[in-house]
């Protein structure tokens, strides 16, 4: 009881000012290295924004990081299950929180953490749901096992409105959590923003998908549409062992053209946003768009060639 009261004790005193400004650090190295494509669109944001935002993506990371890191993998899911469960009570602690300066954190607390709670203390309008919904769509990746019989995951797509839900979870969601953050433009509220910022980030994921469809399908998992897959003639077990053919090139070319359209969507509620916000955001929408044409450009293999931009692309693909 005694060991609880000093617990207790140090989490009502919080992080000192000097841990607040070392946790906003290490979450901006974590974006550093996680997303060159990322960090290079938060070093166009104001600095207040940019901490901010850099806290989010660093707590999202270690979300992902806990079902997807190396050392995940190599861990019994009912590690990171636990880990989870953890990050998520810590959550809604920080949004349950009554006392008048905010959350409050554990001085031990990961940096993201720490770095999080401070972002909400100082944002009005930022809620925990969008927060709780990656967590549930982590949660769904972390459930998927291969079938022992087929060497298929335990979990695909059936269609888009399925995949959508899932970038919805895992991505749409952090333009929800950032929104509060980069503010709306005069006339315009928080809501009739969200839909913008819920296209990006879904633009986004899928963007990633059509990178990853090697590297996801060595780990035993298939992010592209059923139906899309069986209409270009194909089956799920070709393409986890790597089918590059006109019938996969077409596909990919579809998926590609709907990633477009859910960018091009996002980019229609720019103005939505507060004047400072919208470069950083066009900046990452043109950024990871490029990664589009790179698929393309490597014949639509994207399963023994990675798409990438150099910084010099980077640069030329600023609006």
């Amino acid at each position: 009881r005694a060991s609880r009261r000093v617990a207790v004790a140090a989490a009502a005193v919080g992080p000192t000012p000097e841990a607040v400004e070392a946790a906003y650090t290490a979450c901006e190295a974590s974006t550093r290295a996680s997303s060159a494509t990322f960090h290079f669109a938060t070093l166009l944001m104001r600095p207040t924004q940019r901490r901010s935002v850099q806290a989010i993506y660093a707590w999202c990371r270690e979300l992902d990081e806990t079902v997807d890191g190396v050392e995940a993998l190599r861990a019994p899911k009912e590690d990171a299950d636990r880990k989870l469960s953890a990050i998520e009570a810590d959550l809604r602690a920080m949004f349950d929180d009554d006392d008048d300066r905010g959350p409050v954190v554990a001085p031990s607390s990961a940096p993201e953490t720490i770095a999080l709670a401070d972002t909400i203390r100082r944002t009005p309008g930022l809620e925990a749901g969008p927060f709780l919904d990656m967590i549930a769509g982590m949660r769904s990746d972390l459930a998927v096992t291969l079938d022992g019989a087929t060497g298929l995951p335990s979990r695909m797509f059936d269609d888009w409105p399925a995949l959508r839900t899932y970038c919805y979870r895992v991505a749409g969601t952090v333009g929800l959590m950032t929104l509060p953050v980069m503010g709306t433009a005069n006339g315009y509220t928080i809501e009739q923003a969200s839909a913008p910022g819920i296209e990006l980030g879904i633009a986004l994921q899928l963007t990633n998908i059509l990178r990853d469809v090697g590297e996801d399908a060595r780990r035993g998992r298939l992010y592209l549409p059923l139906d899309a897959v069986a209409k270009h003639g194909l089956t799920p077990r070709e393409i986890l062992d790597g089918c590059v053919d006109e019938r996969y090139e077409a596909l990919i070319e579809g998926e590609i053209r709907r990633a477009e359209a859910h960018f091009e969507r996002a980019r229609g509620g720019v103005r939505m946003l507060a004047p400072a916000a919208r470069l950083p955001v066009l900046a990452a929408a043109e950024i990871y768009g490029a990664l589009l044409q790179k698929v393309r450009e490597n014949g639509y293999d994207n399963h023994t060639k990675r798409a990438y931009t150099t910084n010099w692309e980077k640069l030329r693909a600023l609006p």
